[in-house]
Parts: C-alpha cells; structure tokens; sequence
C-alpha cells in the first residue's frame, strides 16, 4: 500500500513521538518548521529528508517519492538458479 508524502510524515512524528521530538533530532530550535511541512507543504522538506529517514526510519521514498524512488525489488529480478 502506497502512503501519501503528508501520510508519510506524520508516521515520522508519530514514531519520533512529537513534532516537538522529531524538531530536536533534527537539531531544530523549535517545532514550527516540522508543522510548517506537515500542515503548510503536506511533504518532508528536501532538506531533511535522509536525516528523517534516519531518525524516524520512514524510507525516504515514502516521505519524497517525488524525489528518492523506490528501490526496486531485487528478489524479482534474480533467475531461478535450480
């Protein structure tokens, strides 16, 4: 199932606990720039993405796929070696 880049982000709050959280992993000062994505852009700023696929562990290509898409299933393109 495929989630929207908005869906995708709020998966990132919920598992970081709080746009609050989720603002100090990143570093940020406060938690108007992860609202501000959320509620104004509906998508994960380009700038942060990979640091919130790595904190968060949503897939960058969830939170952007506009920008990262998503990695090929490698099991699909492998032969029957039997």
């Amino acid at each position: 199932m495929t989630i929207s880049p908005k869906q995708a982000l709020e998966k990132a709050i919920n598992n970081a606990g709080s746009q609050t959280n989720l603002a100090k992993l990143l570093g940020l000062k406060n938690a108007s720039q992860i609202s501000s994505m959320l509620n104004r852009d509906g998508k994960c700023s380009t700038k942060y993405v990979v640091k919130v696929s790595q904190v968060t562990g949503v897939p960058c290509h969830e939170l952007r796929p506009d920008v990262f898409p998503e990695p090929a299933n490698d099991a699909s393109n492998q032969q029957d070696l039997a």
